[in-house]
């Protein structure tokens, strides 16, 4: 896995550096990590043949109040589909994020105790992780990226996905258990992939594809929550 990260403030760079270094030591997995003091750099680096798996971007570098984001924008101008998690000191850039499809949002605040949780859900984006389940006797097989929303009614469980829509029997519940962190309950009905998240409000979630899920008053707070912190 190759990780850029471009911080104008080498303490926090280091201090993500070294956690990344850390956490492939621990969990045995491959990482190069390359480090850019600010968006210029970076992208004459790419002009150069750079690229990575991940880019980890200041959101306010340079004095330039949004710089991060406007640097997300020209990374996906120039064809550059790596994730790209957004590490901020605020909450006030959310919602900008949703235009470069951002996979996450770190605070600085908070570095030492989310940066293992990130890592581990973009390794299991990169592996693109199996969800199987069983259909009418049969084993089937999905990529639980691409995987839209769940719905329960009465024990029966609907799978929706771009190619198709799935019905078994099962719990909303250990669905959701088996899936990971990267599905959000929103409603005592629904399941949905965080993944899959184009925006939201205190009522609803919009998919992609434009597909709108109800998000209920009992789960309103912890799925604003949720999403703030852990959006594609």
């Amino acid at each position: 896995m190759r990780v850029v990260l471009c911080d104008d403030e080498p303490g926090y760079r280091r201090l993500i550096y070294d956690k990344i270094l850390q956490d492939g030591f621990v969990h045995d997995y491959e990482v190069e990590v390359a480090e850019y003091g600010g968006g210029r750099e970076l992208l004459e680096a790419l002009d150069r043949g750079e690229y990575a798996d991940v880019f980890f971007l200041d959101v306010q570098m340079e004095q330039g109040g949004d710089d991060g984001i406007r640097l997300g924008r020209e990374l996906r101008r120039r064809g550059q589909d790596g994730l790209i998690v957004y590490v901020t000191g605020f909450m006030d850039y959310v919602q900008l994020g949703y235009e470069v499809k951002a996979f996450r949002y770190l605070l600085k605040s908070q570095i030492e105790q989310m940066l293992p949780r990130v890592l581990r859900d973009i390794r299991q984006e990169l592996e693109g992780e199996e969800f199987s389940f069983r259909m009418g006797g049969e084993t089937v097989c999905l990529d639980r990226r691409k995987i839209l929303y769940l719905e329960s009614s009465v024990r029966t469980l609907r799978l929706v996905s771009p190619e198709g829509e799935y019905r078994f029997y099962g719990s909303l519940d250990k669905i959701q258990e088996d899936l990971g962190e990267g599905f959000l309950r929103c409603h005592r009905s629904f399941l949905v992939n965080i993944g899959q998240v184009v925006s939201f409000s205190g009522s609803q979630i919009v998919l992609q594809g434009g597909v709108e899920i109800p998000v209920s008053r009992s789960y309103g707070r912890n799925v604003k929550k949720r999403l703030l912190l852990e959006m594609r």
